[in-house]
């Protein structure tokens, strides 16, 4: 089994967007209502397509107690190698999506560095994407619910940034390829 691991390496690799508005060099990034979506981007995903992924799961830091209470629903990107975020209207909400996703509703997790849940089927989603290739960007959005309280430090803090991390298994290399096999009937045997 191979471990990938990388954190937000840019300001524009984590964005939150609230009433269409988006930001991307806060300190730290919200999902705390219904209009409120947080993303994080990993540049150089080095797991190959076909891969057999074990866990998967974000490493984030929360600065206080006030919003550790995350009630949000956690998606991937739905295409092969995403852009950097950008501050245009509607920006995290018009991306595509996975259409796997993974409800996060937990009440008093703590400051300081939490893990998500198992985040296993968006990586297995996006990494099936046909175009997806070993070395693409892959994003994790947190779409906020009503009773979210949840934040946490962005790239533009300085320090402690989200991070990734994969154990997977790559498909097996070097073999021979499938072969068909053609019955032919011979005349005149």
């Amino acid at each position: 089994m191979t471990t990938f691991s990388a954190s937000v390496a840019a300001s524009a690799d984590d964005a939150q967007e609230s009433n269409s508005t988006n930001t991307i060099n806060g300190t730290t990034i919200n999902a705390n209502s219904a209009t409120q979506i947080s993303a994080v981007r990993f540049q150089n995903v080095t797991v190959p397509p076909g891969s057999t992924i074990t866990t998967a799961y974000l490493t984030i830091n929360l600065p206080n107690a006030v919003y550790d209470d995350p009630d949000v629903t956690i998606r991937g990107n739905g295409e092969a190698n995403p852009a950097a975020f950008t501050t245009a209207t509607d920006h995290l909400t018009n991306r595509t999506k996975t259409s796997a996703s993974v409800n996060w509703t937990a009440a008093n997790i703590g400051t300081g560095s939490q893990n998500t849940p198992e985040l296993k089927t968006l990586v297995e989603e996006i990494i099936a994407i046909p175009t997806w290739a070993s070395g693409n960007a892959m994003c994790i959005y947190f779409l906020g619910k009503a009773g979210s309280s949840f934040r946490f430090l962005a790239y533009d803090n300085g320090s402690d940034y989200a991070t990734l991390t994969i154990n997977y298994t790559a498909p097996s290399s070097g073999g021979q390829p499938t072969r068909t096999l053609h019955q032919f009937r011979l005349r005149g045997l």
